[in-house]
């Protein structure tokens, strides 16, 4: 606004001059109008000013009455379409929940009710199984409408669930089961919780129910205390049962314990000759223990000993003493001494001849333990490398379809690779440990003979000492 009026200014008084005005009088003359033109300036601002505040809160009013009735547009729009609702729409619901009942009766009840199939003891299968096998049938049945099934359906989910609360607070029923020796007898079933018991009463025989593959509950024998409860139990002449909180693991646990005989016998054939090398080779160890642990060494000084009584001339004495002493380092002392009158390097040679001649004795029969350490193992692997080719075998005639032979099986197999490394690690540590000791028996002679052929070397031939 300022630069305008300027402007406005400078044209005035560049007009003014052009007319040939006195500058001074357009100058005042200008002045006079600014100072109007800024008065009505300042004016114009006031009333502004005062205009501002009440637009400005009118501004305000006016955005919240749009957005209510915006809001009240949407929900007239809402209101005026869920009133005109297509046809199309409705059937597109329709069909949704006609999905979600075909869900719930065919997948989630067709679930439900082969798991409370499989849940039904071998005794219940004949009250209870029978309504599952119907709902099944029906449902094969196009003729069938869906309020049929459904109410089949609940009448079975009811059912279910009155199972559920008897069997928790348990139950008795009669009914027929395979006794020990496979015959079909009637007695009664005792059902607690997870527990199934089966009594015959005409025999008294009782016990736990085997439910395996087979169409018939079998019945599974226990120890006499525990049978003589359940029979009692059945009779009503007691109200105590056997209860293993192990589910049958603790009697399975006990089935798999055998004795040693039992154990070998299912080794096969390779366990034979495993049995033959083990009691070989023990037989073996205990004579080389007597034979090697039972020899004495004589005392470390008898070579001075001797020496001396050589020196001496007393060769009788010196032969006497050599006679005092141990075997096997008796005769070779015995030698030393018979030819001391020989030069040293003979007596060496004399004296080394006779650990030659010991060493065999002391070595015999070691190489077995050696071979039975080496041949057990590998006897062994054979034993299981042939159950493994018999385990194929029947997997191939009878299938796979049940793991537990092809486990037992196996686990037959692996008798012989265990009887093998039981037999051969005793058997490398035995060897291992007569080797040395045969070994340090050796060393001593020969440390013994050194002492004797030092001492002797420092005799003169004359039998004078050279000291």
């Amino acid at each position: 606004m300022r630069k305008l009026i300027g402007m406005i200014a400078i044209l005035a008084i560049c007009g003014s001059a052009a007319n040939g005005q006195n500058f001074e009088q357009a100058v005042s003359e200008h002045e006079s109008r600014l100072g109007l033109a800024i008065q009505r300036l300042n004016t114009l601002r006031d009333e502004i000013a005062d205009k501002q505040i009440p637009l400005a809160q009118r501004l305000s009013e006016t955005r919240e009455e749009t957005k209510k009735l915006r809001g009240e547009f949407e929900k007239q729009r809402a209101a005026q379409d869920s009133k005109h609702l297509q046809l199309g729409d409705l059937e597109k619901r329709l069909n949704a929940k006609r999905k979600e009942v075909d869900y719930i009766s065919r997948t989630l009840m067709g679930e439900y009710f082969a798991n409370y199939e499989a849940e039904l003891s071998s005794g219940e299968q004949v009250i209870f199984g029978e309504a599952v096998r119907g709902f099944n049938l029906l449902q094969e049945d196009a003729d069938v409408s869906e309020l049929e099934t459904v109410e089949k359906s609940l009448a079975i989910v009811s059912e279910s669930l009155d199972r559920i609360n008897t069997v928790l607070g348990g139950k008795m029923y009669d009914g027929e089961a395979l006794d020990s020796n496979g015959v079909l007898v009637s007695g009664k079933f005792i059902q607690a919780g997870p527990l199934l018991y089966f009594s015959d009463l005409a025999n008294q025989d009782a016990g736990l129910v085997d439910e395996g593959l087979s169409l018939q509950p079998r019945l599974k024998r226990l120890d006499k205390n525990s049978e003589s409860l359940i029979a009692a139990f059945a009779r009503g002449e007691s109200n105590t049962l056997p209860v293993d909180p192990s589910l049958e693991n603790a009697v399975l646990l006990q089935q798999t314990k055998e004795g040693f005989f039992e154990h070998l016998k299912k080794g096969g054939v390779w366990v034979y000759p495993i049995m033959f090398f083990a009691i070989l080779s023990t037989l073996v160890a205990a004579y080389k223990f007597v034979q090697i642990f039972a020899i004495r060494q004589p005392d470390p000084l008898v070579a001075h000993q001797l020496s001396r009584l050589l020196r001496a001339a007393e060769k009788g004495k010196a032969m006497t003493l050599a006679n005092e002493q141990p075997q096997p380092a008796k005769d070779m002392l015995v030698n030393a001494v018979e030819h001391s009158d020989e030069p040293v390097e003979l007596v060496e040679e004399v004296m080394y001849e006779s650990m030659l001649s010991v060493q065999p004795k002391l070595e015999r029969f070691l190489n077995v333990i050696a071979v039975t350490a080496a041949t057990a193992p590998l006897l062994g692997l054979l034993g299981t490398v042939t159950g493994i080719i018999k385990t194929f075998k029947l997997m191939n005639v009878f299938g796979a379809g049940d793991p537990k032979p092809l486990i037992s099986g196996i686990s037959e197999a692996l008798i012989t690779t265990e009887l093998g490394l039981v037999l051969a690690i005793p058997a490398l540590i035995v060897h291992a440990l007569l080797s040395r000791k045969v070994a340090g028996v050796l060393a001593r002679m020969e440390k013994l003979s050194v002492a004797l052929t030092n001492s002797m070397s420092r005799r003169t031939p004359g039998g004078s000492s050279d000291v």
